[in-house]
């Protein structure tokens, strides 16, 4: 990490790496005392860590007793799914509207990164190519949701995928590119109807594909 980075974010990119590597059980509580000494930092950073993790739905404070790492149910899959349908199919309908040569151009390149991964004889293998697949796939589906024109709509395609992290961040198959491929065509044709049917079609294969790993 760079040298300026502050102690509440590197205490927070650690306990975040725990929770989605279960190194921090689901379930278990700690105490901020726990968590301040397993990653350093001091309490305070480590309390502001916490809120921004709560926010972010993958801890749940226990009044006087510490903080409790979240589960992800089938139940909350298939809620966070059925919003980002809702979401997602509507922020591309208006993306294939509004979207410049230079967003296009971000998309190409995104896909092409993940086509690199596909063809690295240890992507199937790697944490760290896990990890690529999914922060471009999170870049994937944000920059269409910026697309939109709507600011409110991409805080809460951001938050939904964010909750959806610790499943979405090492499924071996996040970095495919023909997940992503038929969406870009349509957005280059500026087809809405079609770049709508792609990200339905999309995201309910993401959801079995997620349902299945349960």
């Amino acid at each position: 990490m760079p040298n300026n980075i502050s102690k509440k974010e590197k205490v927070y990119q650690a306990i975040k790496h725990a929770i989605i590597t279960r190194q921090l059980e689901p379930g278990k509580i700690f105490t901020i005392t726990e968590l301040s000494e397993a990653f350093g930092g001091g309490k305070t950073p480590a309390r502001e860590a916490l809120v921004i993790l709560a926010s972010e739905e993958l801890i749940d404070p226990i009044p006087r007793s510490g903080y409790q790492v979240k589960s992800i149910s089938i139940h909350d899959l298939l809620e966070i799914f059925h919003l980002r349908s809702v979401l997602e199919v509507e922020a591309v309908g208006l993306a294939a509207n509004r979207i410049t040569d230079a967003d296009i151009h971000l998309l190409e390149e995104n896909n092409r990164q993940e086509r690199e991964i596909v063809l690295d004889p240890h992507s199937d293998v790697s944490v760290q190519s896990y990890r690529k697949g999914y922060d471009l796939n999170l870049q994937f589906h944000l920059t269409i949701a910026r697309a939109s024109g709507n600011s409110r709509l991409v805080d809460l395609v951001e938050k939904l995928l964010n909750e959806l992290e610790r499943v979405l961040a090492y499924d071996p198959h996040i970095s495919d590119p023909h997940q992503h491929i038929e969406i870009l065509e349509g957005l280059k044709r500026r087809d809405k109807q079609g770049s709508q049917e792609a990200m339905k079609k999309h995201l309910e294969d993401t959801k079995n594909q997620s349902l299945s790993r349960f």
